[in-house]
């Protein structure tokens, strides 16, 4: 049953109390009884993690630490708020750069003060008539069970109301992340056959993109842009497709061109800083890894890799002390982070070689292999490779092509990383011998791959299990080689019954190959069947 906007549990969020009395008059004076209020983004995280509100609005500006766009931008990402919550934010500011940030972040509305009682209704009520029929998607996204949730879109969208245009945005957006590329294809071909919108063109674009057919990705993200240059997630896909594409240079362009638009982007900045290091422009890229950190500093997008990255252009630009002050910080303030320690230990080893202390890079280095083998996380590909040229450094060829050949098990489908292993061996001096291994390690994970589906084929699941199994201690990154072993693994227990401990470790599974390659196409498919497995007696 669907609540009303008197029945909703509100969070009222603003550093005043003034402010936050206010609002809750108003709101109290609408029949909303159930209401929280809190002055600090600290607050507001904690209560949005333990309960669920169906409203929250909270101001812009919050004094020291988050403000609200990185509130918002943090219960999403953690899952705390869904398809049903309304969020509006309240904000006394009126520049470009809180206008870009604001539309960025895609509250469900936001209000500009001085706020009355007349405005903050008018906008409540028209927000939960389109938001409360959302509520049976969230359930069924969050239950994991995608295939009902498009279900339930194509139901309401066969209605023609309000809500059109967000439940045609979460059924595309349903359709992608499952790996449904063709009829994403098609569904967004029909909306724009109907009109040209930018977010549909932007959708379909990101299809091409997943699909690999980046040339005509690019023509549409460029389309976008023309048409609507503010449109700036066709911007960022602009620049990955270019990336993609090799077109490196157009594609630190594009992003330099967004933050100016919208200079408060901390996932844009740190991309445009990763794609000017590439591209050797080193000024930019010290630049925007400082701005990168700066805005990261009370973001959910804060990480690691923005310090590691400018001590590496420290380094490169014969400042390796100043790139070890910026390691330090690092370790201060990522101290539970087994991932951000292997980040920093390699750029650490990289600075003191530059200073030519060998044997402080040494150890460093050693830190950071003891950290690559304890960890359970996903080590970047990034990382690997720094870690392989710190070694082809210091003499340790033998560990260096072990590790690149790792890489290379571990995305043997991925043509860019491919590529980026190859040039690593060049650097090496090694072009031909780092061809021959790549080829070799390529075919090894073919073969076996081929070899378990084919004993699956044959119904010989639990030899394709012990099989995959095994060449996952290999290349324990390799999403391919994981959803074929849970495919072993359901099909088992289609034949045999359920089986809780195959249960546990498929989940298991499943849950890296949602951080390695979310858009696997099998990923999708495999999380419903096991729901329907864990479901049954």
């Amino acid at each position: 049953m669907t609540i009303s906007l008197s029945q909703s549990s509100t969070l009222v969020i603003d550093d005043f109390q003034s402010m936050r009395s206010m609002i809750m008059g108003f709101l109290k004076s609408m029949g909303v009884t159930n209401i929280s209020n809190v002055g600090t983004a600290r607050e507001a995280l904690e209560l949005l993690s333990s309960k669920k509100f169906d409203l929250v609005i909270c101001d812009y500006n919050l004094g020291q630490g988050q403000n609200g766009q990185q509130i918002l931008e943090e219960a999403r990402h953690k899952r705390y708020i869904g398809h049903s919550t309304v969020w509006m934010m309240v904000t006394a500011e009126k520049t470009m750069d809180m206008f870009m940030g604001a539309a960025e972040a895609k509250p469900d509305d936001y209000l500009l003060k001085p706020v009355t009682e007349a405005m903050l209704s008018s906008r409540l009520n028209k927000l939960f008539e389109k938001k409360r029929t959302l509520e049976p998607v969230e359930k069924a996204v969050k239950s994991r069970n995608y295939a009902h949730a498009i279900k339930l879109c194509e139901a309401q969208l066969a209605t023609p109301s309000a809500n059109t245009q967000e439940l045609q945005r979460i059924k595309s957006d349903l359709l992608i992340n499952s790996g449904d590329f063709a009829t994403a294809k098609t569904f967004l071909g029909g909306l724009l056959a109907v009109r040209n919108i930018p977010w549909v063109k932007t959708s379909l674009g990101k299809v091409l993109y997943l699909s690999k057919d980046y040339l005509k990705a690019r023509e549409l993200f460029e389309e976008v842009l023309q048409e609507n240059k503010m449109y700036l997630e066709a911007a960022d896909w602009l620049a990955k497709t270019l990336d993609a594409l090799g077109e490196n240079a157009l594609a630190q362009s594009v992003l330099e061109k967004a933050m100016a638009l919208s200079p408060n982007a901390t996932q844009r900045q740190q991309s445009l800083a990763d794609a000017a290091l590439k591209n050797g422009a080193l000024e930019l890229a010290q630049s925007a890894y400082e701005k990168a950190i700066k805005l990261g500093e009370f973001s959910v997008h804060k990480n690691a890799a923005t310090f590691a990255g400018l001590a590496k252009v420290l380094t490169v630009q014969d400042d390796p002390e100043q790139a070890l002050k910026i390691l330090s910080r690092s370790r201060s303030e990522f101290k539970d982070d087994a991932a951000a320690a292997l980040q920093t230990a390699v750029a650490e080893s990289l600075a003191h070689y530059k200073l030519g202390d060998t044997e402080q890079a040494l150890v460093s280095l050693q830190e950071a292999e003891a950290l690559i083998g304890a960890s359970e996380q996903d080590t970047s590909v990034g990382t690997t490779l720094d870690m392989a040229h710190m070694m082809f450094q210091l003499g340790q060829k033998e560990k260096a092509c072990g590790l690149l050949e790792s890489v290379v098990r571990n995305n043997h489908e991925n043509r860019s990383v491919l590529q980026r292993v190859e040039t690593a061996f060049e650097d090496a001096g090694m072009a031909e011998e780092g061809l021959a291994l790549i080829q070799k390690a390529t075919k090894e994970v073919i073969d076996t791959n081929n070899q378990g589906v084919a004993l699956a084929n044959e119904g010989k699941f639990e030899e394709g299990i012990r099989l995959i199994r095994k060449a996952l201690q290999a290349m324990p990154n390799n999403d391919l080689m994981m959803t074929n072993l849970c495919g072993m693994m359901i099909g088992t227990m289609h034949r045999t019954g359920k089986d809780d401990r195959m249960l546990f470790e498929a989940g298991e599974l499943l849950e890296r190959v949602s951080r390695i390659n979310p858009v696997n196409k099998k990923y999708h498919q495999y999380v419903t069947l096991l729901g329907k497995m864990s479901a049954t007696d």
